[in-house]
């Protein structure tokens, strides 16, 4: 899978003006011969609270319209994330992770599980239940959003099938430490390929110094971009099958044990 990490300095809270950054990246990807870009959490507007100005209608959304448009005009799988108006049962919007293949058709969508109260997401952003994996590329991956990666067990849960876990993200400089540790710790864990994609720049009063990154099944950072908006072009492989057939330490969970801890805490 050769994929292009799409580190966008955004338009704060402009979706068409950040799409036609996102494009000049795209076409870039592209002429890498990638075979999917990936942007940051909420790609075109930032995280922000104001929901009432970014959220779409998930059910005619502006901005995975143009998306489909553009996987279809350069020949490219795109990732990218976005906000959804409350819908069904919901009372919150949801932050999106949404995967198109080339023909522009979404193969995947995922919503965050845990938004990140400390900056007051909680109060905006519903949490969502469900962990996604799906096969793509030829591969089985699975989407994660930003503050997802301080929880290691919905990553263990799924590499119990998937062997490429990509994260979206808005992680501000003054974390990036954590940012680049986490994800390898993640990778390592897991023994799968994990991708990470962040924004950069100065975005409401925030410094984002991008780190974008991917890692392979033991650790190993195969590329980083940092400080400046571009593409990051990486290519993995299918050794993480091999790996976990040779080293095997998930034959060595005892998860039945875990979750009588967990269940002590009920």
């Amino acid at each position: 899978m050769r994929i292009a990490l799409g580190q966008l300095d955004m338009v704060w809270e402009n979706a068409d003006a950040s799409i036609d950054r996102a494009e000049t990246l795209i076409k870039q990807a592209a002429e890498a011969a990638a075979e999917c870009i990936i942007f940051p959490e909420m790609s075109f507007t930032g995280v922000t609270l104001n929901t009432a100005k970014v959220a779409e209608d998930p059910k005619d959304s502006r901005t995975v319209q143009r998306m489909k448009e553009l996987a279809k005009s350069y020949n490219l799988a795109i990732g990218f994330g976005w906000a959804a108006s409350p819908e069904g049962e919901e009372k919150l919007v949801t932050n999106r992770f949404t995967l198109l293949d080339k023909e522009g058709t979404v193969v995947g969508e995922y919503k965050k599980m845990h938004p990140f109260t400390y900056g007051g997401e909680s109060d905006c952003y519903a949490k969502g239940n469900e962990i996604v994996t799906v096969p793509f590329l030829g591969r089985k991956i699975a989407l994660f959003i930003c503050y997802d990666l301080r929880f290691p067990e919905i990553f263990q849960i799924a590499a119990r099938e998937a062997d490429v876990l990509l994260v979206i993200a808005n992680w501000p400089q003054i974390r990036r430490e954590h940012w680049q540790t986490l994800l390898r710790a993640r990778a390592i864990e897991t023994q799968s390929y994990v991708v990470g994609v962040n924004c950069v720049g100065m975005h409401d009063g925030c410094a984002y110094s991008g780190d974008s990154m991917a890692v392979d099944s033991i650790g190993n950072i195969l590329g980083m971009l940092s400080g400046r908006e571009g593409i990051l072009v990486c290519d993995l492989d299918d050794r993480a099958w091999s790996l976990r057939h040779k080293f095997s330490t998930r034959a060595d969970r005892r998860e039945d044990l875990y979750r009588t801890y967990f269940a002590l805490d009920n």
